[in-house]
């Protein structure tokens, strides 16, 4: 799992909610060491600030999908409270490694900076209660550490990618738009004493979707395929693929069948599939929008550009975790649990969660 990078904007108003736990921002021994990168310590206080922090996003987002017991149930071997504890000593591994070469890159906090550091602190313990705050761990010391590493962190990404090359030429990143109907092969239920045999399911399956094929290349309405598949109770749906979707690859995941995208790129633009493209799951019916869709294009090239800048700060990161001297003191760091639900304030919920948190950069 990857954890969202603090800036001196990302702080949001939390509630803590159910029964203080030892694991929380009470009992531990705040000024024990429990990690070390290059001699610098890092304190059990700030650590599990920031991991109790990252819960909040955890319960408020993933807890409605996964039950009470998330933080507690195994996976594979391991728990979401195992995931977040790692990932936040390598995040904090992280901001103290690219403190460290700051001038290698010309980068400092400006007043600015820390103006901004002291009034995002200052809010955020306005905006909590008591109870949350203790909940947390967060005093004044940590919050605003997590605030400076948060805003170092951007402004050092930012600085790392600065000279990446965003030429990204149409013929490496042209996409083309369909829009598509799928009919499932599939008998639906689960139930054995229900269950349709899979050979008839699969006959009804072919029959719907020739039925909205030959309603479709018949149609005389503005949009003959929606008409078509709006009769069948079908939908039609979009898709925008490239010259790399087409190639059969692990390291690329096409956005549909590869049969269908294959079928589609041999339209011509406005044409409608003759026959049915069958794959081993579905029937499909396409249709060819557009040869050069640019919003699509544009948003590929951007992707393009931001996957270099993930590439260059990610490798840039690596290479200093590789020569770094890391211990980690597991003992100190075993009492850490996310036990206390928290949940953001409901202005912060939804829609308005990202205007009260603020931007986060992920490498």
């Amino acid at each position: 799992m990857k954890l969202k990078r603090m800036t001196a904007l990302a702080m949001a108003a939390v509630i803590a909610a159910g029964t203080l736990a030892t694991g929380c921002g009470s009992g531990l021994k705040a000024d024990a060491v429990v990690a070390t990168v290059n001699g610098k310590e890092i304190s059990l206080g700030l650590a599990n600030c920031l991991a109790q922090y990252t819960a909040v996003t955890y319960d408020t987002y993933y807890m409605q999908y996964f039950g009470a017991d998330m933080w507690t149930r195994d996976t594979g071997g391991t728990t979401m409270t195992d995931s977040v504890k790692e990932n936040t000593l390598e995040q904090l591994e992280e901001y103290y490694l690219l403190e460290e070469h700051m001038g290698d890159y010309g980068v400092t906090l400006s007043a600015d900076d820390t103006a901004a550091i002291e009034k995002a602190a200052a809010q955020f313990f306005s905006d909590n209660t008591e109870e949350a705050l203790k909940a947390m761990g967060a005093t004044e010391e940590y919050v605003k550490e997590m605030l400076r590493l948060g805003t170092l962190q951007k402004k050092m990404r930012d600085a790392i990618v600065a000279d990446v090359d965003k030429n990204v030429p149409d013929e490496e990143c042209a996409q083309k738009t369909i829009s598509y109907v799928r009919v499932s092969k599939s008998a639906g239920s689960t139930d054995d004493a229900e269950k349709k045999d899979e050979a008839s399911a699969a006959k009804e399956a072919k029959e719907k979707a020739q039925k909205i094929l030959d309603a479709a290349q018949s149609g005389s309405q503005e949009d003959p395929l929606k008409a078509a598949a709006e009769k069948e109770e079908a939908t039609v749906s979009t898709c925008s693929y490239g010259k790399n979707d087409l190639e059969e690859s692990e390291e690329v995941t096409p956005p549909l069948d590869i049969e269908a995208l294959k079928a589609a790129d041999k339209l011509k633009e406005k044409e409608l599939s003759k026959n049915l493209i069958e794959t081993d799951k579905y029937y499909y019916i396409v249709r060819m929008d557009s040869l050069f869709d640019e919003e699509a294009t544009e948003n590929e090239r951007k992707s393009i550009i931001s996957e270099r800048e993930r590439e260059r700060y990610t490798e840039t990161v690596d290479g200093y975790k590789a020569s770094a001297d890391w211990t980690v003191d597991a003992k100190v760091w075993e009492p850490v649990n996310f036990e206390t639900i928290y949940t953001r304030p409901q202005s912060a919920t939804g829609a308005d969660a990202g205007a009260a948190s603020g931007a986060a950069a992920t490498p």
